[in-house]
């Protein structure tokens, strides 16, 4: 199915002050319109403004823009996709998730994606988690009362809706949600979210403790599903993240159904990490962008240090627009704002202890280990330590702890997950 062609590839263009209505009054208009809309209609319209604004920039007839078609395939790069994000956040007055455009993104995907940002919540096509849901003049009250710009905490990852109980990933150190965009896109049996990391947006802060990070975590949850059943799932240390979140969910009478980790390491193995080694920080970083990228940017670590702070964040930044991993417009504060949130997170990982459940938890590890092991410079045992604290099953599918993410490895990985879940609820 194509783009609607009843409106001109023109419809949703900015006029200068001399030709007619301002951006701003634009933008104001059409967020009346859609506010006057229900959700798919308001999708609908999202559409339309994507095809047209992407014909103009692509220089190509609207009609070739096929609603579910992968806009990679067209010629959507990073920089395009970056200046289409900045186009739909002008027009609706919020900022848009950035996990919408990281993976073979469609008009129908992004437009689901806004209209979820604009409504200040999550959708989903289940009619009990629906039903769960407040009601859309009530959530529109919620997102004037957090302000005009301010992100939801969860957002809806991957473009399909299953009809199970939902299942939310929780980031790993650095808040970045990306990790799950091909995995996200395999999971069809349930509705799948992300949780949002704080201190990444201008403005807001890292939070100080892991009881401040579940607790918040745990009221954003409970917005979606209010004592319902969940799954739980974290890759890395979003997996540590992910298990203080099922004991605190668990503790407010939710149904944690599953709770999985994948390859989580035990919070011990930061005890060593040197936080004021800001060089070493920030070549890590580097390296751990390139597994995802699929870049091969190299900084080192003795080149870095010989440089004062705001030079190596200048460096690390040209660096990463350059490779395309960050936007032409990124700016030093949003590097620093990440790297922070990174030393954060790090710094509640050194402190903490995990608590120990009867409830099950299920591992997924890749056959090769030794990436991790590498990465902890350390020995790791086979269940990774979490054998002591929690009723353990352990799994296996290929890769190693970044490639089991990637496209070669995330249909395998997602056919796994399903099945625990399945198995589980079939156990119950």
């Amino acid at each position: 199915m194509s783009c609607p062609n009843e409106n001109s590839p023109q419809e949703y263009t900015q006029s200068s002050e001399a030709d007619g209505p301002s951006e701003e009054n634009e933008s104001d208009g059409f967020i009346a319109k859609l506010r006057n809309r229900s959700t798919g209609q308001q999708i609908e319209e999202l559409e339309l403004l994507i095809c047209s604004t992407l014909a103009n920039v692509l220089r190509i007839d609207p009609k070739r823009i096929g609603l579910d078609q992968s806009l990679i395939s067209l010629g959507l790069d990073s920089l395009i996709g970056m200046n289409l994000r900045a186009k739909l956040e002008s027009e609706l007055g919020v900022e848009i998730p950035l996990v919408g455009f990281g993976t073979e993104p469609t008009v129908r995907g992004l437009a689901k994606v806004a209209a979820e940002s604009f409504s200040g919540t999550v959708e989903t096509e289940s009619c009990e988690a629906e039903d769960r849901l407040p009601l859309q003049s009530e959530r529109r009250k919620i997102v004037r009362a957090r302000g005009k710009r301010r992100r939801p905490g969860v957002v809806a990852l991957g473009g399909a809706h299953g009809k199970l109980s939902p299942l939310f990933c929780l980031h790993p150190v650095g808040g970045d949600l990306r990790c799950y965009d091909k995995l996200a896109r395999h999971l069809t049996q349930h509705p799948v979210y992300g949780l949002r990391s704080h201190g990444l947006e201008a403005g807001s802060l890292a939070h100080g403790s892991m009881e401040q990070l579940v607790e918040d975590y745990a009221a954003e949850v409970h917005q979606v599903v209010n004592d319902g059943p969940l799954c739980l799932l974290g890759w890395s240390t979003g997996g540590v993240f992910a298990h203080e979140l099922a004991l605190r969910l668990r503790d407010d009478g939710n149904e944690v159904q599953a709770l999985i980790m994948i390859d989580t390491p035990l919070p011990s193995v930061f005890q060593q990490v040197d936080l004021a080694d800001n060089a070493k920080f920030l070549s890590d970083l580097v390296t751990f962008t390139n597994y995802f990228a699929g870049t091969t940017m190299q900084v080192e670590a003795d080149l870095l240090g010989g440089l004062t702070d705001a030079e190596a964040i200048e460096a690390v930044l040209d660096l990463g627009i350059r490779n395309g991993v960050l936007p032409s417009h990124a700016t030093r504060d949003f590097l620093h704002r990440l790297i922070t949130v990174c030393k954060q997170h790090v710094r509640l990982l050194q402190c903490h202890h995990p608590s120990s459940t009867s409830s099950p938890v299920m591992m997924i590890r890749p056959e090769d280990t030794s990436v991790l092991a590498q990465a902890a410079g350390q020995d790791l045992a086979d269940d990774l330590g979490w054998g002591e604290f929690a009723p353990l099953s352990l799994h296996r599918i290929s890769g190693h702890h970044f490639t089991m993410m990637l496209a070669e490895n995330a249909s395998q990985l997602a056919d796994t997950i399903e099945s625990l879940i399945r198995f589980k609820l079939d156990e119950n």
